[in-house]
């Protein structure tokens, strides 16, 4: 069967252009080779073979001479179909190495990320987003693992990768990313910790106190008066003092991730891995906090695999660490030593791209035993791209960022305000680009306004990004193995 012909026909069937993609695959159990195939929107896979299946529903059909071709939607149901013959498909939990996430907003990169992230000792993490991130884009956690393993059928990785369900905070989208086949959960507990409690007098803190439960009392009164000392720097000092805030502020978000954590027990028994996420909370997670969440969650028998705390310092989108190295390293160096004496889970670093000057830190500190997530620094390399290949499209991209920049605002937390800026939309077009993605504010203020351009210029950006997919895949590469390169200490 001339594949050439069988396109044409489609595209008169369909009413769109379809064109294979450079690799395909042989399923001997079925004495058939599938085919990749995009359109301008949509994904297809075309499957040669002696007969149709039965078990999927094809767009089109021909046959010739004892011969099938059929064109299927790259759905869910065609994923799993292919996921059954080529099991590296699936996500699969963390494993023993160190760990490394990288968001997709577009869904449009994940072979590039690939090869850089193939170039060193990582568990990639290639389908990552968060509700956020989702509501903003208008994606689903089904729809953001397809277009990850689309990159990986793109690329012929076999290898092993995860599938993030980010910063979760409701049941909903819990079941949501379940029901998907996401591998790890990140629950974000920022919503379920009153840190106005350690700003309250002690007189208001007893009355609280005595007015709680007696699981409340139960709590405190097991941990109550107790020191640990871990190391030859760090003593956890549960005095009673200490410890009656931590308790009051931080059980409800131990009795959530433990709600969570038994709903996927229940579905997925062993075979996820969890993440615990303080990072979004508003006070910096002390050693104490620390070492209280993680023994009790171990006491209730939840077995999470990492742990996110905030740190000092400032982690803004899309730009280097603001803040004391040292004192970063030092914080660290305390959440490393209750890591290692609890055992059984990982460091995470979050907000971690373009955090040059501490990856080294990060690296010796974990010992090389961490999860890092990136997410934004795709989204800044797709813009790059579009002022590379096609400036006045960036320039519209930067207006439409400008003129919602106070409502993409009030979804993250920068410093940047948009009188700052070097530049207006009036004259961006008279500015040196390069120089303009390299200025800390720009980069932060193109970061938040991916849900804003895409609402404004999705298509026509998608549609510029494809026709350049060669560059745009090249940039993308560069700059996650850029960051790898600092991590790992490797010399580019």
């Amino acid at each position: 069967m001339n594949l050439a012909m069988i396109l044409q026909d489609i595209a008169a069937s369909l009413g769109e252009d379809v064109h294979p993609c450079s690799c395909s695959y042989d399923i001997p159990e079925l004495k058939a080779q599938v085919v990749l195939l995009k359109g301008k929107k949509s994904k297809y896979i075309g499957l040669r073979a002696g007969e149709p299946l039965s078990v999927l529903r094809p767009l089109y059909t021909q046959h010739s001479e004892g011969q099938f071709f059929g064109l299927y939607p790259f759905d869910l149901p065609s994923y799993r179909f292919l996921s059954a013959f080529l099991p590296y498909l699936r996500p699969q939990p963390f494993d023993s190495r160190p760990s490394f996430g990288c968001g997709d907003r577009l869904g449009m990169v994940s072979a590039a990320q690939i090869k850089a992230l193939e170039q060193f000792p990582v568990f990639p993490v290639l389908a990552q987003q968060s509700p956020r991130e989702l509501e903003k884009t208008h994606r689903t956690f089904a729809a953001v693992l397809l277009d990850a393993v689309w990159g990986i059928l793109e690329s012929r990785y076999q290898g092993s990768f995860g599938a993030d369900a980010d910063h979760i905070k409701d049941e909903r989208y819990l079941c949501e990313a379940r029901d998907a086949g996401f591998t790890v959960y990140t629950l974000d507990l920022s919503e379920d910790i009153d840190h106005r409690i350690f700003s309250e007098s002690v007189p208001l803190l007893q009355e609280r106190f005595q007015a709680s439960l007696s699981c409340v009392r139960e709590l405190f009164k097991r941990y109550a008066g107790k020191q640990y000392t871990l190391g030859p720097d760090i003593t956890v000092d549960l005095s009673e003092e200490k410890l009656l805030p931590i308790v009051l502020a931080y059980l409800p978000a131990i009795e959530k991730v433990e709600r969570f954590h038994a709903l996927l027990r229940e579905s997925l028994g062993s075979s996820f891995s969890l993440e615990i996420s303080l990072d979004e909370g508003e006070k910096v997670t002390s050693p104490e906090v620390h070492f209280f969440i993680a023994e009790e969650l171990h006491r209730r028998g939840i077995d999470f695999q990492s742990l996110a705390p905030r740190f000092p310092g400032s982690f803004e989108k899309g730009i280097d660490y603001i803040g004391s190295t040292e004192e970063f390293a030092r914080a660290l160096r305390s959440h490393v030593t209750i890591q290692k004496n609890l055992g059984g889970y990982r460091l995470s670093l979050h907000s971690g791209s373009d955090k040059f000057s501490i990856y080294p830190i990060f690296f010796q500190e974990t010992e090389g035993f961490f999860h890092l997530k990136t997410s934004g620094t795709s989204w800044l390399v797709a813009l790059e791209t579009i002022a590379e290949v096609k400036p006045e499209l960036f320039f519209r991209v930067y207006r439409v960022a400008y003129e919602t920049f106070e409502e993409n605002l009030k979804a993250y937390r920068i410093s940047v305000r948009k009188e700052e800026l070097p530049v207006t939309p009036e004259n961006v077009m008279k500015a040196d680009l390069q120089q303009l993605f390299a200025h800390p504010g720009v980069r932060q203020f193109l970061h938040i306004a991916y849900g804003s351009v895409l609402d404004a210029l999705g298509e026509e950006l998608r549609e510029v990004l494809a026709q350049a997919e060669v560059r745009h895949y090249e940039k993308v590469e560069g700059n996650l193995r850029k960051h790898l390169s600092v991590l790992f200490g490797k010399r580019l």
